[in-house]
């Protein structure tokens, strides 16, 4: 299993955004949308053997985080705006710090960060970072967790915590890619190495 953490520091923890406007309305909740895509699908079919967590920190009440399990996921598109929409329809839902199952594979909880981390602990995690160790040089184990920030980045104390249950910080290279590239990017290599 593959798991992606996304670290968003503006989507919005309501569903009071406007589905024409996930950039503005949404606290750029069309990045996180495009990571979930960039994470969960080839071109003809659902990676099942991937998980993404988006973690949104944004108004009004911070934290919400979101799993999407390939594994178990049916019935969604790859297209950001019906992505958008499953977001906005599980913040409608009544969910508190347990995971709560909006529809098969789309789970949501009141979870921080360092929740989502502690929970995945026992699984090798490595921080994506631009100062980090160049991947070609990393030898990633089985069942990798792979954290990446929007384009704000993920708070210090955040990153500090992470790296107590970290392998090691991980640099694709001297380019700054956005966050949906990074995914595919980890995607493609994971694929090529497996």
């Amino acid at each position: 299993m593959r798991t992606f953490i996304l670290h968003t520091r503006q989507a919005r923890t309501d569903a009071n955004f406007n589905i024409e406007d996930l950039p503005g309305s949404g606290g750029r909740m069309d990045l996180v949308a495009r990571c979930i895509t960039a994470s969960l699908w080839l071109s003809h079919a659902i990676r099942p053997d991937v998980k993404i967590y988006v973690v949104l920190n944004g108004p009004p009440n911070p934290p919400v985080t979101i799993l999407f399990d390939g594994a178990a996921i049916q019935k969604v598109s790859t297209d950001e705006r019906t992505t958008a929409l499953w977001i906005k329809k599980a913040l409608m839902e009544e969910f508190g710090k347990e995971w709560h199952t909006f529809r098969p594979g789309i789970l949501i909880a009141r979870k921080s960060l360092q929740e989502v981390v502690k929970e995945l602990k026992n699984q090798p995690i490595y921080v994506l970072h631009e100062k980090g160790k160049l991947i070609s040089d990393v030898e990633i184990k089985e069942n990798p967790v792979w954290l990446c920030g929007d384009h704000i980045g993920i708070p210090d104390k955040d990153e500090k915590f992470v790296m107590r249950y970290a392998e090691e910080k991980v640099s694709l290279g001297k380019q700054v890619y956005l966050a949906s590239s990074c995914i595919s990017i980890i995607n493609w290599i994971c694929d090529e190495r497996a």
